[in-house]
């Protein structure tokens, strides 16, 4: 009686055990689903907020907002799936060219943010343009070459407090800007003079990014 009962309690905490451990693989994916972008597997708002919130305290940190450049198009002649992998290719390289004091999300659509801090506006503009770069190497989707390009908006922040809006705000600003002058650019929002950009041309970017 006493083996049997031995038994029994041995099995029941080896079922505790199992149900635990599927419990915690459960969780772990859940937390890691809740902080990737389904689509692309880039990180996604939530898991932006939960950076946002450890870097914000941090000087010298810029927004890169990326906007893909006729992306609707693509979606429009090749179908939603082709656009999917593509946005899955893109994801994948700007992770390549990011590190640790670097992060890429995605916002929705064809809209990508990097967030990096500790960095120099040289830094942010040779960030952009290694972007661009890589975007401008044809992608193959279900057997198709595909060619994009991208418009790249930067703020820029030096004071110790950041504001997220104000930040996102002329970052999205500055990238309209890029587009305006023609696409395939980066653009940068200048605070001193509010209004206004400087605005690289996509040669001049190719030649930074291959010196940097």
């Amino acid at each position: 009686m006493i083996l049997f009962i031995s038994i029994v309690s041995i099995v029941m905490l080896l079922s505790f055990i199992v149900i635990l451990r599927v419990l915690l693989m459960e969780r772990t994916l859940l937390k890691k689903l809740a902080y990737r972008d389904g689509v692309t597997g880039v990180l996604n708002r939530n898991a932006m907020d939960r950076f946002w919130g450890k870097c914000s305290d941090k000087r010298a940190l810029a927004v890169l907002f990326l906007d893909l450049d006729h992306f609707k198009d693509i979606n429009d002649t090749l179908g939603h799936q082709a656009g999917d992998l593509l946005l899955r290719e893109v994801g994948q390289c700007l992770q390549e060219v990011t590190q640790h004091n670097k992060q890429v999300f995605r916002l929705g659509g064809d809209e990508f943010v990097i967030i990096m801090t500790n960095v120099t506006l040289e830094n942010a503009e040779s960030m952009a343009a290694r972007v661009l770069d890589r975007l401008s190497n044809p992608f193959v989707i279900q057997g198709q070459k595909v060619i994009i390009s991208g418009s790249i908006g930067i703020s820029f922040n030096r004071a110790s407090k950041v504001k997220r809006s104000e930040l996102f705000k002329e970052a999205d600003m500055a990238m309209y800007q890029a587009k305006r002058l023609g696409k395939g650019r980066y653009s940068v929002f200048n605070e001193d003079k509010h209004s206004y950009y400087k605005a690289t041309e996509l040669i001049t970017v190719l030649k930074k990014s291959a010196n940097s």
